[in-house]
């Protein structure tokens, strides 16, 4: 663990981290975490579950274990059931999450004509004024068996976690589409803070994305107050037929994905 800014107690933040990976225990899952991305997508691929797409795609992104990670869980058969990736982006004022933006995004998606995406001038204040170390978390996928046990809230918590204890960044997010958004999910994964319309394109955005973004999120303080609510509430184990269920939700490999949690 870095040193946190903050006065949190170690033993604190590894209870909080232990009593959500008892919930991923008590329904008989392991949880591993690797940095090999290509790695995961074979996983993916033997489970049935879809593979990485632009975000966190091999074919992309060239992943170091120091600034990206993946959590998978796993079946008594070695099977993966469930997975979220995490990735830090360091911005150096000025540079703005607005900026990173308008390269990555340019990057990683084509538009339905085949051309690049273009952001447009004009952006939201609060993504404008978003800088130094952030964390995107997607690629939130769960195998369809496994449907309704909240595995991909849980993952998104500890993936949280994860990136708080090795990154202490200050902005955690990841994209959901406007048509699928569902509030029980968003807050399943301990994320506080939603905007709407959260980004802006020139002329139409990515072919395979909903045009109109909400983008869910936490500042770091929001994390360090959902480990306090962990210990308070702590998860339970949740059965696939008396578990909450989400309507798919359709976002490409953002938060959350194409299957039902």
């Amino acid at each position: 663990m870095t040193n946190l800014r903050s006065e949190l107690d170690p033993i604190v933040f590894k209870r909080a981290w232990g009593t959500l990976d008892n919930t991923f225990t008590d329904n008989g899952l392991t949880l591993q975490r690797g940095y090999d991305f290509d790695l995961i997508d074979a996983l993916a691929q033997k489970s049935g579950i879809k593979p990485l797409e632009a975000q966190f795609s091999t074919k992309m992104h060239s992943h170091t274990s120091g600034r990206s990670f993946w959590l998978g869980v796993f079946d008594t058969d070695g099977l993966l059931a469930g997975r979220v990736c995490a990735r830090l982006d360091s911005l150096r004022s000025p540079e703005s999450l607005v900026d990173f933006w308008r390269k990555h995004f340019h990057r990683c998606y084509p538009t339905e004509t085949g051309a690049q995406v273009e952001l447009a001038a004009k952006q939201p204040r609060f993504a404008q004024k978003i800088t130094g170390e952030t964390v995107y978390l997607g690629g939130t996928e769960v195998r369809s068996d496994w449907r309704g046990y909240d595995l991909g809230g849980l993952l998104n918590r500890v993936a949280q976690l994860e990136a708080l204890a090795d990154w202490d960044a200050d902005f955690y997010y990841g994209w959901m589409e406007r048509k699928a958004f569902k509030d029980g999910f968003f807050r399943a994964c301990g994320f506080t803070k939603l905007y709407a319309n959260s980004i802006h394109w020139q002329a139409g955005g990515p072919a395979r994305l909903d045009n109109d973004l909400y983008l869910v999120a936490n500042h770091r303080d929001d994390v360090l107050d959902m480990i306090d609510q962990v210990l308070a509430e702590p998860p339970k184990a949740a059965s696939g037929s008396s578990a909450k269920t989400y309507e798919p939700l359709e976002v490409g490999d953002s938060i959350p994905s194409t299957t039902q949690y």
